[in-house]
């Protein structure tokens, strides 16, 4: 049933113009700014904002009572939406190497392999931090009372990014702590924990949700 309910998931709202033109911003980003990394780490910008664009149109078109009402599970509709969530993320990473690639070969040059895979790993961890923050207040609370919270993974972020250069860790005259793959690997890992771990947040506090 999980899978049922991604695809009617991303068919109510994926089709939307306010779905495409982000995703439309990320060729935007990388023609704009040929830097290697940069439209892949817009992609994880406009995964972030979007996650909450579901759950917008479920209180638009009352889905979210209509849920209450299925013969579905709770954690069937959570594990649907955050496949939803990751095929958005999917389709929104694919675009940006797609762009970052072209915009390269255009231009007579190649990117950095090894640089791609970093940023692709950062790129996911982001992801993964912001469904971890984001997915438990919306399917507890709403877009409503939650909206705020579509802005909390940025505000981490920059915080973290704050930190980090007050500390000294990112500069460009640091070398890595460890070799870029396992520095990839540390960032898909952080991503992948932060997505199952939203969930199973999310599914434990949506089944105590009344929907009416």
């Amino acid at each position: 049933m999980s899978l049922v309910f991604a695809r009617f998931d991303l068919q109510s709202w994926l089709p939307r113009t306010q779905t495409l033109l982000p995703l439309a911003f990320i060729v935007v980003i990388g023609v704009v700014l040929p830097v290697p990394g940069m439209a892949i780490a817009a992609s994880a910008i406009v995964t972030m904002l979007l996650v909450p664009t579901p759950f917008l149109g479920d209180e638009r078109g009352r889905l979210d009572t209509l849920y209450g009402t299925l013969p579905v599970s709770r954690t069937s509709i959570v594990v649907g939406r955050t496949l939803a969530i990751v095929a958005l993320n999917a389709i929104a990473v694919i675009v940006a190497n797609a762009s970052t690639l072209l915009v390269a070969l255009a231009r007579g040059g190649s990117p950095d392999p090894q640089i791609l895979l970093l940023v692709n790993a950062g790129a996911f961890a982001l992801v993964g931090l912001a469904v971890a923050l984001q997915l438990p207040v919306f399917f507890r609370i709403g877009y409503s009372r939650g909206r705020l919270m579509a802005y909390a993974p940025a505000l981490v972020i920059a915080g973290l990014a704050w930190i980090g250069q007050e500390t000294g860790l990112i500069t460009s005259n640091v070398a890595p702590p460890a070799p870029i793959p396992v520095l990839a690997a540390i960032g898909f890992a952080i991503g992948l924990i932060g997505i199952i771990a939203g969930a199973v947040v999310a599914a434990r506090l949506y089944r105590d949700r009344e929907l009416r």
